[in-house]
């Protein structure tokens, strides 16, 4: 029989417990972001530092509120379940599937054509410039084509476990512990209401850095907004079905490793419809998200919440301000 650690207990949203992890969440990553932006750090640095803003605050909440770890899903699957590794390889297969779907219905509505020759011609002048010795044989266009083939295959392989290390930085705060605590008001719920705040917790990259968006600093947040929450969607999905945080984290990485290869294959267009993170790309995640919804795959293994301590005046928690 599967075991959950959403077995029975108190059915209700502690709602000052979640504002203290989505408060703490928000300080930790938009401090790192606005700050180190401030002092001249390289963009990629301190959005990989600010994303483990997420797993910081859901650490500092559960260790105020002496919580413990039973539910934060580090598990690789929930007790006694069988079948699990069908879990982490849809976790695997589907973000690429969604991702080549994106750019599939790009190119039939003509939003965005095929770019991989004039990239590789590009990238070969590229490193023609840089005055650097070639391999024996080898033009500096090959050597392009080479190494885009390179990172194509790392993108499915060996970057996969180097990205889950920065994606397990979101993925221990928003599906190993904001997940949990809002599952009282049923799956679906609870992974809209987490994806919107993912979403919203982009802000700063979008406004300051122009992240995923540029040029659209206000409607690009609505859309990272639509984004987030339709892979919560998914990633709600996985984490539920297993009770573990890790194929969520594997389809994660997945996502955000295989995506710049898609930006490689296309043509530029307005990155509010350009696949991979634009309405191209949003559209076939949207179908599968509807289709977990619609099937009622979207919900714990069980129905319930453990009984969680609130937040209180007493010795045992911390009264927020």
């Amino acid at each position: 029989m599967e075991t959950s650690s959403y077995d029975a207990g108190v059915p209700a949203v502690r709602w000052r417990n979640v504002a203290l992890f989505v408060a703490l969440t928000f300080v930790c990553s938009w401090t790192v972001w606005i700050g180190l932006r401030a002092v001249g750090v390289p963009f990629g640095l301190r959005t990989l530092i600010g994303m483990f803003g997420p797993a910081l605050a859901a650490l500092l909440t559960r260790l105020l509120l002496r919580e413990g770890f039973a539910d934060a899903g580090l598990r690789l699957a929930a007790r006694g379940q069988r079948g699990a590794w069908r879990i982490y390889l849809a976790a695997y297969l589907l973000m690429p599937l969604v991702l080549a779907l994106g750019l599939g219905l790009a190119l039939l509505l003509s939003v965005q054509r095929w770019a991989l020759p004039q990239h590789l011609d590009a990238l070969g002048r590229q490193i023609a410039r840089t005055g650097g010795r070639l391999p024996p044989g080898m033009s500096a266009q090959q050597l392009a084509a080479l190494s885009v083939l390179i990172s194509a295959i790392g993108a499915f392989t060996y970057i996969l476990p180097i990205n889950m290390i920065a994606t397990f930085g979101e993925e221990f705060g928003w599906r190993g512990y904001l997940l949990p605590r809002l599952a009282p008001l049923g799956g679906v719920r609870a992974a809209l209401l987490v994806g919107i705040i993912w979403g919203l917790w982009h802000a700063p990259l979008i406004v300051l850095d122009g992240y995923n968006f540029p040029g659209h600093p206000l409607v690009g947040i609505l859309m990272m907004v639509v984004f987030a929450t339709t892979f919560s969607l998914i990633f709600a999905w996985l984490r539920f079905r297993t009770d573990s945080i890790w194929p969520s984290t594997l389809a994660h990485a997945a996502l955000n490793g295989q995506a710049t290869i898609i930006v490689l294959l296309l043509t530029r267009a307005d990155s509010l419809l350009a696949a991979p993170v634009g309405l191209m790309g949003i559209i076939p995640a949207a179908a599968l998200a509807l289709w977990l919804a619609l099937t009622g795959r979207i919900k714990p293994l069980t129905p319930a919440q453990p009984s969680l301590p609130a937040i209180t005046a007493s010795s045992e928690g911390v009264q927020p301000g």
